[in-house]
C-alpha cells in the first residue's frame, strides 16, 4: 500500500468501540469519528525489533491506515485520534485509489496531497528512531533539510513563515479597507514588521 523500505508489515485492526470505550468519548465525538473513518488498521512498526541497525531504543513509529469514508478528513480529527492513541503514528489515509499521508508533530498535523497509491513513498532517514521520525515528518511536510538546522527547526520556521504569510494577507486586506491615514500606517508597521520576520526565516 505505501512505499516504505526496511519495516516490518503487521495487521492488527484497531476497533473503533474500543477506542471509543477506553477513552470515554462521548457520543457527539464517536459520530464525528464514525462520519469520517470506516476502520484503522495498524500495517507496519518501525522498532529496534524491527531493524536491529538502529543504534538504540527509542519510541516506535507505526504505520496506520485510515480507511475514510470521503477524500479528507478534519485536522482536529487527526489530531484527536493521535492524542487517543498516544504512539508515533504515521497516517495513511485512504479513499478509493488514492493516498494522503498524515503525521502529528510538535503539537501539529502535517499533511501531504492525496495521491495515487502507487505514488505515495517515504524513505527511512538516520541511524536512530528519533532520526527516522523527524525525517517522516520533513517529507511529509514536503520540507528540504537545511543545512545547520534540525528537522524539528525547519518544520517549526514553515509554521511560523504560514502563520506570518496569513497575518500578512489579513492585515493588507484591513489596510486597503481603513480610511483613516494613522490607522493605515500602524497597519503597514505591523505588516513591515512581519516580512522582516519572514525575512529572518529564510
Amino acid at each position: 500500500m505505501l512505499g516504505l523500505p526496511q519495516t516490518t508489515e503487521v495487521k492488527k485492526i484497531i476497533r473503533k468501540r474500543d477506542l471509543y470505550s477506553k477513552f470515554e468519548l462521548n457520543t457527539a465525538e464517536q459520530k464525528e469519528f464514525d462520519a469520517a473513518i470506516r476502520q484503522m488498521t495498524i500495517v507496519n512498526e518501525i522498532s529496534l525489533r524491527t531493524i536491529p541497525a538502529l543504534q538504540k531504543q527509542e519510541k516506535a513509529v507505526f504505520v496506520l491506515a485510515v480507511q475514510l469514508k470521503q477524500e479528507g478528513c478534519a485536522e482536529r480529527l487527526l489530531q484527536r485520534l493521535c492524542r487517543l492513541i498516544d504512539q508515533r503514528l504515521l497516517l495513511a489515509l485512504c479513499y478509493e485509489d488514492k493516498l494522503q499521508l498524515a503525521l502529528y508533530f510538535d503539537n501539529r498535523i502535517l499533511l501531504n496531497e492525496f495521491m495515487p497509491v502507487a505514488e505515495q513513498k517515504v524513505n527511512l532517514q538516520g541511524t536512530s528512531l528519533n532520526d527516522i521520525w523527524e525525517h517522516l515528518a520533513l517529507q511529509v511536510a514536503q520540507l528540504t533539510p537545511r543545512a545547520g538546522l534540525t528537522p524539528a527547526s525547519v518544520i517549526a520556521n514553515a509554521g511560523r513563515r504560514a502563520e506570518a504569510e496569513a497575518q500578512i494577507a489579513a492585515l493588507t486586506k484591513k489596510m486597503f479597507a481603513e480610511k483613516q491615514a494613522r490607522k493605515k500606517l500602524t497597519l503597514r508597521e505591523a505588516i513591515n514588521k512581519l516580512k522582516k520576520e519572514l525575512e529572518d526565516l529564510q
